[in-house]
């Protein structure tokens, strides 16, 4: 799995608009192939900062996305942030949930 993290921050009176641009962008993310789920939020410790994560099987379909239009918009969109904005993307390899953490607490070592 790949994953593409955006952070940026916005001011609070234009949270609003720059949410529902992400979620425009989201909404239209979903409809090209390989793209898994999608998340936005503030962060916890700062609020003022606007987290997109958006997950895709390959590597070589979010490069297709990135070379969309639905990529320009988003571009477009973190321009807009007073500062810097972090874009990251993540090669993912595994995942693992709670069947990870019990085999090793409770594996009889």
């Amino acid at each position: 799995m790949i994953q593409l993290c955006v952070r940026m921050r916005a001011e609070s009176h234009s949270q609003p608009n720059v949410v529902k641009a992400l979620k425009s962008i989201t909404m239209d993310a979903q409809l090209e192939r390989g793209f898994i789920d999608g998340r936005i939020y503030q962060q916890v410790d700062d609020p003022d900062v606007l987290c997109l994560e958006h997950d895709w099987s390959t590597a070589g379909e979010l490069e297709s996305h990135i070379r969309s239009i639905c990529f320009s918009k988003l571009l477009q969109i973190i321009e807009t942030a007073p500062q810097a904005p972090v874009l990251e993307v993540h090669m993912i390899s595994a995942v693992r949930g709670l069947e990870y953490v019990d085999s090793i607490r409770f594996r009889g070592d």
